[in-house]
C-alpha cells in the first residue's frame, strides 16, 4: 500500500473512527504486554490516548535513516496482535476485512497529532500534521516507565457515546483488558 492510497482511505474516516484505530493499536499492545493499562480521554474534536505498553523507538535502528515509530506512523504498518481471537475481535468491531493498517492511517487523518514514547528510560516525541513529520523526534528527557501517549486532533466532533460502547465491548470480550474513558 502507498502513501496516496493510506491518505485516501484516511480520508474516509470519520473522528470516531481515528479514535476507534487508534485503541485498536493500544488493544494490541495489550495482546503482548497484557500488563498495559490504557487510558483514552475525549475532548470534542480531540483526544489522548495513553497506555503503558512497551513503547516504540522514535531513534533510528542501527544502518536505518527512519525511526520505527515514524515508520510505522508513515507507511504501511500492520500490527497484528498476539492471537488470532483478539485479531478477529478487532476485525468485526474496527478494522473490518482488510485488518490492521498500522498507526499511519489514524496519522493521515489527523490535522495535529504528536506522538509520545517512553522507552529504554528515555522520552521522545514527534509531531506529524496529516501524516507528514513537522520535523525530527526529540528527546523530552528520561522516565522509568514504558508507553505511548498520542495526543490528536480530529477534524469534527468525537461520537463519545460510540467510543464508550467500543470500549465497553473490547473489555468484556478480551479477558483482562481495562479501558479508563475520561470526557473532558
Amino acid at each position: 500500500m502507498h502513501h496516496d492510497e493510506l491518505l485516501q482511505i484516511s480520508r474516509q474516516l470519520s473522528p470516531t473512527d481515528i479514535c476507534a484505530e487508534l485503541l485498536a493499536l493500544s488493544v494490541v499492545e495489550y495482546s503482548y504486554f497484557p500488563e498495559s493499562r490504557i487510558t483514552l480521554e475525549l475532548g470534542d474534536a480531540a483526544a489522548k490516548l495513553t497506555d503503558t505498553g512497551r513503547g516504540m523507538r522514535l531513534t533510528p535502528d542501527r544502518g536505518d535513516t527512519l525511526a520505527h515509530a515514524e515508520r510505522a506512523l508513515t507507511g504501511f504498518y500492520p500490527c497484528p496482535p498476539s492471537s488470532p481471537e483478539i485479531e478477529a475481535i478487532l476485525r468485526e468491531l474496527v478494522w473490518g476485512e482488510q485488518g490492521s493498517i498500522g498507526p499511519s492511517l489514524a496519522n493521515f487523518a489527523c490535522p495535529s497529532l504528536t506522538f509520545t514514547s517512553m522507552r529504554g528510560g528515555e522520552v521522545w516525541s514527534q509531531r506529524y500534521s496529516y501524516g507528514k513529520p513537522s520535523g525530527p523526534a526529540v528527546r523530552l528527557g528520561s522516565s522509568e516507565t514504558t508507553g505511548t501517549i498520542i495526543d490528536f486532533q480530529t477534524a469534527g466532533a468525537i461520537d463519545h457515546t460510540a467510543l464508550s460502547v467500543l470500549a465497553d465491548a473490547l473489555c468484556s470480550r478480551i479477558p483482562g483488558l481495562v479501558i479508563t474513558l475520561r470526557t473532558q
